[in-house]
């Protein structure tokens, strides 16, 4: 066991890990501590969302909470962007100069003071999701609503000049493998897959119905747009049962459901509630319209789920050819839904993918060698 100490500058508060990218947080947190890293974390908050809470101290020998800045007019005419500037508080900077253990920066949200001369001297590492102004400018381009696009479209804009700070960090540690080339032109750059709850269970021989299922956070926009293509132009023409789960989903999502024979819509379920649906779910559909990270929901699927069916964007570098359905167009989506409802998952299927997640989506493995690095 090591007695390494390690600063952690964290977007959200990471409990409970209840959506992609704070899943990655928590899950991290917990594989270091077990590998006896002793953690100082530093948390931002806003309320009515995850709030300071008792869990972190279980694996955390220190935690900070910083409450996020409500002046959204003022921040943003700042030239940060705004998931920046409203994290940009002076407490972290004096907190972090306490001591001289090196810093991970868990987002580019959190990289106010990756360039601070006062942290000129420490070993620094930053923790990219996503290449964030492609993501926002993904994101705009779904969004109906003029202000909220022009917000995104500026926030992507922001980003971009934003970014090259990274040239200031020992290594970033890229959760996709497709994004290495593009951070690799500031710093070292290591592919560090998301780190997920790794708990075992029987899933892949339990009994399977013959329905689809797709799941994610239904009042996100790309999820949403994942969603109404396939009500769209996967349902109408799909002869088996198809299931919908996410929490918040709008209304016009519900009423358009409602319009399907075939789909069902679990909306808001619990954590055990979805976790039967995917296990069950013969077939589960993810699809995202934009290139960006390694979605946990993916993960989630592949370690408890059966068939699953992906697009290409969601396919990063070809990790998942061994272990997914890969298909873009809705006649092969279709014919890939009715070819693989007559497959038994079978233990093929699971060494296969066991392979696969021994060599790249190990929390151990993965722990340590963020150890070596710091």
């Amino acid at each position: 066991m090591t007695t390494k100490t390690l600063h952690i500058v964290i977007f959200d508060v990471p409990f409970p890990a209840n959506y992609g990218g704070i899943i990655d947080v928590f899950y991290k947190l917990k594989s270091l501590h077990k590998i006896g890293v002793k953690l100082i974390c530093h948390c931002f908050y806003y309320d009515g969302h995850n709030t300071p809470t008792d869990e972190l101290n279980k694996y955390c020998e220190t935690v900070y909470y910083y409450k996020r800045k409500k002046q959204f007019r003022k921040l943003l005419f700042s030239n940060l962007p705004y998931i920046v500037s409203s994290r940009s508080n002076k407490e972290v900077l004096n907190n972090l100069q306490k001591d001289t253990y090196p810093i991970l920066f868990d987002g580019l949200h959190t990289c106010t003071f990756l360039n601070h001369p006062k942290l000129k001297s420490r070993k620094k590492l930053v923790r990219t999701h996503n290449i964030e102004h492609n993501y926002y400018n993904g994101l705009a381009t779904i969004e109906r609503n003029f202000l909220k696009r022009l917000f995104l479209k500026l926030e992507a804009k922001r980003l971009q000049q934003f970014e090259p700070n990274l040239r200031f960090a020992d290594y970033i540690l890229s959760i996709s493998k497709m994004d290495i080339p593009h951070f690799s032109k500031y710093s070292e750059t290591i592919h560090i897959p998301p780190f997920f709850n790794e708990k075992t269970l029987d899933h892949h021989q339990s009994e399977s119905d013959k329905f689809c299922l797709f799941q994610g956070n239904l009042g996100v926009a790309e999820n949403s747009h994942a969603v109404n293509f396939i009500l769209d132009k996967i349902a109408p023409k799909c002869g088996y049962p198809i299931k919908i789960a996410g929490k918040n989903p709008s209304q016009q999502l519900k009423t358009k459901i409602n319009t399907l024979n075939n789909v069902v819509l679990i909306e808001n379920p619990s954590e055990k509630e979805m976790e039967r649906v995917i296990q069950t779910a013969h077939i589960n559909l993810l699809f995202t319209f934009q290139q960006t990270g390694v979605k946990l929901k993916l993960i989630n699927a592949l370690q408890q789920g059966k068939h699953v069916i992906i697009n290409s964007f969601m396919n990063d570098s070809d990790l998942f050819n061994e272990m997914c359905s890969i298909q873009d167009s809705p006649e092969e989506i279709i014919n890939s839904i009715t070819e693989l409802m007559t497959v038994r998952f079978t233990q093929e299927f699971i060494n296969k993918r066991k392979i696969t997640f021994e060599t790249y989506f190990n929390n151990f493995k993965n722990s340590n060698f963020i150890l070596d690095l710091v």
